[in-house]
């Protein structure tokens, strides 16, 4: 099938031909102008998580959700399903809240939002049959048809692609952006499960869509298991198990008055216009507005997801409570990390013990979030969401015991994180937002390049490199690199404005990617919190610092194919090599996304 590609201007800037009104771009230039009178504006927030600022002075900007009385609804829970199967992605209807109507959902595997918790065994290949059984987009008017690869055909045939986010997968079955397929087929992928005891989660990749088809609904949870971390009663580790061990998809929501989904934010960017990222007005875990979960008096394991298209989320208990993190990305770390707040961004996923086994029959223990979106959403209204969930204490006797004292190194238990490696290579890589004739003013780019240039990252099978990852934007980018895993060396400070004046910019295309050390701070580095010391495939890039990252790049034996190998999409088109991008997914679509090619 054909792929629209943007048009752009001699200077490389990319035009919109669905101008605004004059009066549009006026007010859109005074929002603008406070965005940049703002940009190093703070604002103090505090563990009630509401803004201390005045709100804005000017009229109200961005479309806002229904008011909804929280804690309400219990959480849901979605189905465990192991094996070989069927996946098919397909509509349904689904209601977030008691006193929403129904909404058009997506989901995958038969349920109607999201879809069930795979649960695979390491090193035991699994096939998955991916369908397509949508019908027309229920975000049919937002599709932008200016962005690479998204055409008036999703509006009524959406496009679709499987990606399993964190496994090592062969080519053909990693769910590359360009290998999307229309309803009525079939797509089968193998994944081979060489990986430890984790969770994994699969989400839609479309090219230009990924953002409204996950939004949806194309969105779920994979656990792998092995034999320390087995998920059953009386693992090695001591976890606990069954309705023990929860999984929390963590997402934010626009809801119609009707209880349908909306997608837009900022009432002045035109339907079916890219708008920068859905920050939505509404916590939903698993489907469900502001949850609550009856808890027994026990240990309880949560597997955390942020499924979020753009917010990041530091969450923490209302009365400080500490919790456990016991793993991330990757897998398990050496201990667990005693904490009381974390950070989470798009695309990460956390391992986390709460221990509830000394709290009173009837004591209810608030989850809540004090993160402030992007100072960009903020200044036009887009606001901190405070409450997240509630826990309410039973009365039953849950997993008696505490966390381990070890997960890694003792008997029963998976070897010790290796000692960090030395890099062979070290590879500067940038995050920039350019300025664009459309609104919001913003192109989004990874080393100044679009998704089909041709200048790629080729690094060679069983080397080590260190990533610089130089964020030169006013936010924060979740980083996500296909097929590998790595680990997180530091967070550095650099002058962002002394970098790009005396490093100019080259036209949109050529690659642009200084190297940073020059440019550095002499303030100390920032190292990992421990809860990010193990395996990650999903990184925080700050804004105007450069996050270093070790990443090693396995061998075909070590895989079991050749990660370089061609493969034919399902229209018959030859790709090759996988994809790296910032998980925000509207950054993604825009297109803040390139591939890379593992060589041999």
């Amino acid at each position: 099938m054909s792929r629209q590609r943007p048009r752009e201007t001699d200077d490389g800037q990319e035009p919109d031909p669905r101008l605004m009104s004059r009066r549009g771009v006026l007010r859109a230039g005074a929002v603008a102008g406070w965005v940049g009178a703002s940009a190093g504006v703070g604002w103090a927030l505090n563990a009630g998580a509401v803004r201390s600022w005045a709100a804005p002075p000017y009229p109200d900007l961005v479309f806002h959700s229904p008011p909804l009385t929280p804690y309400v609804d219990e959480l849901a829970v979605p189905p465990v399903v192991t094996g070989d199967l069927t996946l098919a992605a397909a509509e349904g209807t689904h209601r977030f809240h008691r006193d929403l109507g129904t909404a058009r959902t997506w989901g995958y595997g038969g349920q109607p939002y999201l879809g069930p918790t795979i649960e695979v065994q390491a090193g035991i290949p699994t096939r998955i049959v991916h369908q397509n059984r949508l019908g027309p987009h229920i975000y049919a008017a937002d599709v932008d048809t200016a962005l690479d690869g998204a055409s008036d055909l999703d509006r009524t045939s959406p496009r679709t692609v499987l990606h399993l986010h964190g496994a090592p997968s062969p080519p053909g079955s990693d769910g590359h952006p360009m290998a999307t397929f229309l309803p009525g087929r079939d797509v089968v992928h193998d994944f081979p499960n060489r990986l430890e005891a984790t969770a994994l989660w699969y989400h839609d990749h479309a090219m230009g869509i990924t953002r409204l088809n996950v939004c949806a609904g194309l969105a779920g949870m994979c656990l792998v298991r092995d034999r320390y971390d087995t998920g059953r009663p009386g693992n090695p580790l001591g976890l606990p198990s069954g309705e023990f061990e929860v999984p929390l998809v963590l997402q934010d929501k626009m809801f119609n008055a009707d209880g349908t989904l909306g997608f837009r934010v900022f009432k002045l960017v035109a339907a079916g216009t890219w708008e920068g990222g859905m920050t939505g007005d509404t916590v939903v875990v698993n489907g469900v507005v502001n949850p609550n979960l009856t808890v027994a008096r026990g240990l309880y394991r949560f597997r955390l997801l942020n499924a979020a298209n753009l917010r990041t989320y530091h969450l923490f208990f209302a009365d400080r409570m500490p919790f456990w993190v016991i793993g991330n990305d990757g897998g398990l770390l050496n201990a667990p990390v005693r904490t009381t707040d974390l950070h989470i961004a798009a695309g990460e996923r956390y391992d986390l013990l709460v221990d509830f086994s000394a709290l009173p029959p009837g004591t209810q223990c608030e989850l809540r979030n004090d993160e402030a979106p992007p100072a960009q959403s903020t200044v036009i209204g887009v606001d901190v969401l405070p409450r997240v969930m509630r826990f309410t204490v039973g009365a039953a006797q849950g997993v008696t015991g505490g966390p381990p004292a070890s997960l890694r190194g003792g008997t029963s238990q998976p070897a010790v994180l290796p000692p960090l490696p030395t890099p062979q290579k070290v590879r500067t890589v940038t995050v920039s937002q350019l300025v664009a004739v459309r609104w919001p003013p913003a192109k989004m780019t990874l080393n100044n390049l679009r998704f089909h240039d041709t200048d790629i990252d080729r690094p060679r099978q069983g080397s080590v490199e260190q990533w610089d990852i130089v964020n030169t934007t006013d936010d924060e980018h979740p980083i996500h690199l296909h097929l590998v895993q790595f680990r997180i060396l530091h967070r550095q400070a650099f002058d962002a404005t002394s970098y790009v004046l005396l490093n100019p910019r080259p036209a949109l295309g050529t690659r642009w990617a200084p190297p940073v050390g020059p440019f550095t701070l002499g303030r100390p580095v920032q190292r990992p919190a421990a809860w990010e010391a193990g395996w990650k495939d999903t990184v925080r890039a700050p804004s105007k610092m450069v996050t270093r990252v070790l990443v090693r790049f396995p061998t075909a034996d070590e895989l079991g194919f050749d990660p370089d190998s061609p493969f034919l999409s399902p229209d018959g088109e030859t790709l090759q090599g996988y994809v790296w991008h910032c998980h925000v997914l509207d950054h993604e679509d825009d297109c803040m996304m390139l591939p890379f090619r593992v060589v041999g």
